[in-house]
């Protein structure tokens, strides 16, 4: 099958939790390298694909995602911590900010700062997914404190942190984050708490085990 192809969606698809079931068995498909020494695996390839595959993928599902309701995703893409963009830097360090990985959408803030402006303000929503860990949806980004605003007719935003396992030198293992996933719309409470949020939680553990996380 054509790579192009994979944004398409079934006749048959009834409702968001199948929408996302069927982006994640695509994305397994799709994003997985044909073998073990495959170098596609990396991270920047695998990442590019995947935002591809899930804008493209909301743009064809009209039905929850349509222009005409004014419900379109309008960006989809991941920042990520330097490190991955260095061989110089380490995982090890506590980053102080997210840089622009692969995306699809407008042109978007080449970084995001991982400390708050000040006392009054908090971190931007990108930030606070990952400084928590924890999914974060924001149902109107104008309403709340420290949203960053890379594009004036973002109305909601959903973000997903990326959290992988290294395993140390001694043979134990530690959580590593790595970055976030972000997904915007131009349309208010867009994404909800469960079925967006599962099922973008789940396409994110597909990116997780296809990626070799050089960490």
């Amino acid at each position: 099958m054509p790579h192009a192809d994979s944004l398409a969606l079934p006749d048959d698809l009834t409702d968001k939790r199948a929408f996302y079931a069927h982006v994640c068995t695509v994305a397994d498909a799709l994003l997985a390298p044909s073998s073990d020494s495959d170098s596609a695996a990396n991270w920047v390839t695998v990442l590019s694909n995947a935002a591809s595959l899930l804008f493209g993928s909301y743009e064809n599902y009209e039905a929850a995602f349509g222009r005409a309701d004014g419900r379109r995703v309008n960006w989809a893409g991941f920042y990520v911590v330097p490190s991955l963009l260095s061989r110089h830097a380490s995982t090890a360090e506590e980053p102080t900010q997210l840089l622009l990985g692969p995306f699809h959408g407008r042109p978007a803030c080449n970084s995001v700062s991982l400390r708050a402006p000040s006392a009054s303000r908090p971190v931007g929503v990108c930030a606070a997914g990952f400084l928590s860990g924890e999914t974060v949806v924001v149902p109107d980004v104008e309403a709340r404190p420290g949203h960053i605003a890379c594009d004036g007719v973002t109305k909601s935003e959903v973000v997903v942190p990326i959290v992988v396992t290294r395993r140390r030198d001694d043979g134990t293992e530690e959580d590593v984050k790595v970055g976030v996933l972000d997904v915007d719309c131009e349309g208010l409470n867009a994404f909800d708490e469960e079925v967006d949020k599962e099922g973008l939680e789940q396409f994110v553990e597909v990116v997780k085990r296809v990626v070799r996380w050089e960490l």
